[in-house]
């Protein structure tokens, strides 16, 4: 079954909700792992496995801004942990409905305005009763269940965590020099131009000031005529 299930905003990881099971099968660079992986999402497919660290994986699935993602054993089969994962998005879609109404309401935009993290907490119990259906992937209940969900899942890509914490620190990387690069950039062209001025200042100063002062003397005699 799912050790750990998170439902967050997909655009920066926002955590809306999320469960933990009581057998301390997680470890704390588990758990570190699972919220980096969600600040990564806007540059993921929209459904995944990754690899983590020991013998678990986490599936995740991004549905209309909203990423639903749990942690398995690699033994747990991969077809399973994604049936629940879609029965876990049929499940939040109605408590969307309890929380801001039905009819053409569009979800997404009110998820983006969500400020403080935890926002659905008490879903958390519609998640652990539904985790409970799933913990034996052999009993009747459980192949009832996949029977009913047609989600094909061997073409879900499967990637390493290391690779894409490791490819996201690189991408920072190359974003925060590109910002630099821009920057330095636009300081290089304001001091060209104040060159520029100084440099037309110099070369055409004391003539524009002798022909001012010309017209001034002219000017001048022509009114005391």
């Amino acid at each position: 079954m799912a050790h750990v299930t998170f439902i967050a905003r997909s655009m920066d990881g926002l955590i809306l909700v999320e469960t933990w099971d009581d057998s301390n099968k997680v470890q704390p660079q588990q758990k570190q792992q699972a919220k980096q992986l969600l600040r990564k999402l806007h540059n993921m497919p929209p459904r995944c496995s990754v690899e983590g660290s020991g013998d678990h994986v986490f599936h995740y699935s991004m549905v209309d801004g909203v990423c639903y993602m749990a942690l398995f054993d690699k033994s747990y089969p991969k077809n399973f942990a994604f049936a629940f994962l879609e029965e876990i998005y049929s499940l939040f879609q109605e408590e969307l409905k309890r929380e801001y109404g039905t009819g053409s309401v569009d979800y997404r935009s009110h998820i983006e305005t969500i400020e403080k993290p935890y926002y659905f907490i008490k879903f958390d119990r519609q998640i652990t009763k539904k985790k409970a259906e799933y913990k034996d992937p052999s009993s009747s209940k459980a192949l009832g269940r996949l029977n009913e969900n047609l989600t094909e899942v061997s073409s879900i890509m499967r990637q390493n965590i290391d690779e894409i914490l490791q490819r996201g620190d690189n991408l920072n990387s190359v974003s925060k020099k590109a910002r630099e690069l821009s920057d330095n950039s636009k300081q290089f062209r304001s001091m060209t131009s104040q060159l520029s001025f100084a440099t037309m200042i110099q070369k055409y100063g004391v003539p524009v000031v002798i022909v001012l002062v010309i017209i001034m003397i002219i000017c001048f005699k022509f009114w005391h005529k």
